[in-house]
């Protein structure tokens, strides 16, 4: 009795190790196609997307620039135009936190009292990321 309970535990745990490396080998497999579409993914929003998020930007900096008639429905405008690039996994650089060479670009730089080095004292152009990649760095002035 033994022996045979010896060779069903055998057997057992060959039978386990096997769907052990199965569920090991599925899962780099299903991990490997994520990769690729994330890649293919990204590869259709440079060669698709981008050139019209950009255009939606150049539109955004000019409603932020506009201090013309009708300025507050130019700002909702923006704001919706904002939203659009949010639900579709567009965000803004955040400018808020100091300069960050990974997600701004000084366009300029100046010593102001009361403003430690590095503060941005001004942002002339927003600045977009998606899924971490920014595209376009947001464009600002650093205090010295």
């Amino acid at each position: 009795m033994s022996e045979e309970l010896s060779e069903k535990l055998d057997v057992l745990t060959d039978l386990f190790k096997r769907r052990l490396s199965d569920d090991l080998d599925k899962r780099k497999l299903l991990e490997e196609q994520a990769r690729r579409i994330q890649q293919a993914e990204g590869a259709l929003f440079r060669d698709l997307q981008l050139p019209l998020v950009l255009g939606v930007a150049a539109v955004i900096d000019r409603i932020d620039r506009h201090e013309g008639e009708e300025r507050e429905f130019a700002l909702a405008i923006r704001d919706e135009l904002l939203e659009l690039l949010a639900v579709n996994g567009i965000r803004e650089v955040p400018t808020d936190t100091g300069f960050d060479r990974a997600t701004h670009e000084a366009a300029a730089a100046r010593a102001e009292e009361g403003s430690e080095p590095g503060t941005v004292l001004e942002v002339w152009n927003r600045g977009y990321a998606r899924h971490g990649w920014v595209f376009r760095p947001a464009r600002v002035v650093v205090a010295l």
